[in-house]
């Protein structure tokens, strides 16, 4: 902690993992995301658990809106419910919607609102002005966490790196700030190695044999283009077991089906798919992506922004339906699609340095005025989910909201 100007952020994590050493409860709900940093996460939380003697229930959600939050909570009382790597923008409603049946702490790195609640906690960096989209990943912060509670999840440390990189926090040149914290605990360990790679670092992780953004690919492959077939289980495991050989090649399997489905969504969108207005590009793929998870359009935003089809000066922005089955939940009731938005790097510069709105403002003012429920969102990335039939509308709003700023 004396190597951070901002210890009370690390007063407050220490406070997070005293009150979790101090429930007795057995029942522990672990909620995260199906990319790496949230399959990482998952890991870590499932791990520790398992330290303290409990044995937790899994469920992985590729987004958090209330139909979800009531299947969850459904039949769950006097439970630990924790959610990572989402749900920082939905502490209200999972309050409402559990109703102080619950303890339920979000521990997450995306834009957040703040709550005073007796039995819902949000520990989120984005609310003590730490950057979640540059500094802090997911996986690390549960790393912090689980460290402050036994020294035994100290050889984790290796998890957090992959888990940063998974979320492209090495993508000005290396992993930074509190990340980049965890990577010297894991290098101290022999958990990683840097590697230079032209202008970049690159992160060996003795562990896997791999770099950790090897590692990562193969678990957002097994998390999201396999989620369907809850490929992210595997990904769990690896990530406390190491990949076998069978894993790898489900995952690269995986590579090959969603590498089909992009370069097909990609002529698709050269043809006749991209609508191009003021300040958006904007397409909708309806079903084509299935059977990938829905984390595969931010994915494909994040492959094509710097496509040179793609207009360096406009926001980017996919809708991908969503199925009506969640893999650990079973049939949901909803009708919805999921956008995600990124930046071409041209407009990325102008919103890092504030001369244009970023999606952290834009998507949730948005999403709020049609009526959508935002949650992970960064400046330079966000997601939301829409209502059917809504898309056009939210379009037309964000522009709006562009137009305001200007």
């Amino acid at each position: 902690m004396e190597s951070f100007v901002n210890k009370e952020f690390f007063e407050w994590i220490k406070q997070v993992a005293e009150r979790l050493k101090e429930y007795e409860l057995d029942e522990i709900t672990v909620v995260h995301h199906n990319d790496a940093d949230g399959i990482c996460s998952g890991a870590i939380l499932s791990h520790l658990c398992g330290c303290m003697e409990h044995k937790p229930e899994r469920i992985c959600i590729e987004k958090v809106y209330p139909e979800i939050i009531r299947k969850i909570h459904q039949g769950r009382e006097e439970q630990i419910i924790v959610y990572t790597d989402l749900a920082g923008m939905a502490a209200e409603t999972i309050d409402k919607i559990d109703a102080g049946r619950n303890t339920v702490y979000i521990i997450d790195h995306h834009p957040a609102k703040s709550i005073e609640s007796n039995n819902v906690f949000v520990l989120d960096p984005e609310l003590v002005g730490i950057s979640g989209d540059t500094f802090i990943s997911a996986s690390t912060l549960c790393y912090l966490v689980s460290r402050s509670m036994t020294d035994e999840m100290s050889k984790f440390a290796y998890l957090a790196v992959v888990g940063a990189v998974g979320d492209y926090h090495d993508r000005s040149g290396g992993i930074l700030g509190i990340d980049r914290y965890a990577l010297h605990e894991a290098i101290h360990a022999g958990q990683a190695e840097i590697k230079i790679e032209g202008h970049k670092e690159r992160y060996h992780i003795p562990f896997f044999n791999e770099c950790a953004d090897v590692v990562a690919r193969r678990l957002t492959n097994l998390g999201v283009v396999g989620y369907e077939v809850e490929g992210y289980k595997r990904g769990i495991k690896a990530c406390i077991d190491g990949f076998d050989n069978s894993t790898i090649e489900e995952a690269e399997k995986f590579e090959r089906v969603k590498s089909d489905k992009f370069s097909e969504a990609i002529e698709y969108l050269k043809s006749e798919g991209l609508n191009v207005g003021k300040h958006t590009q904007w397409f909708h793929l309806q079903d084509m992506f299935s059977p990938m998870g829905v984390k595969a359009v931010g994915e494909f935003c994040q492959l094509i922004k710097d496509m040179s089809f793609i207009k360096e000066d406009r926001y980017l922005v996919g809708f991908q339906d969503i199925p009506k089955n969640v893999p650990d939940l079973g049939e949901v009731e909803l009708d919805a699609v999921k956008m995600s938005g990124r930046t071409p790097p041209v407009l990325e510069r102008r919103i890092l340095n504030d001369e244009a709105p970023g999606f952290d403002y834009l998507v949730p003012k948005a999403s709020e005025i049609v009526g959508a429920f935002a949650d992970a969102t960064h400046r330079i990335a966000a997601a939301t989910v829409i209502e059917k039939g809504k898309e056009e509308e939210f379009v037309r709003v964000f522009e709006e909201l562009v137009d305001a700023f200007e």
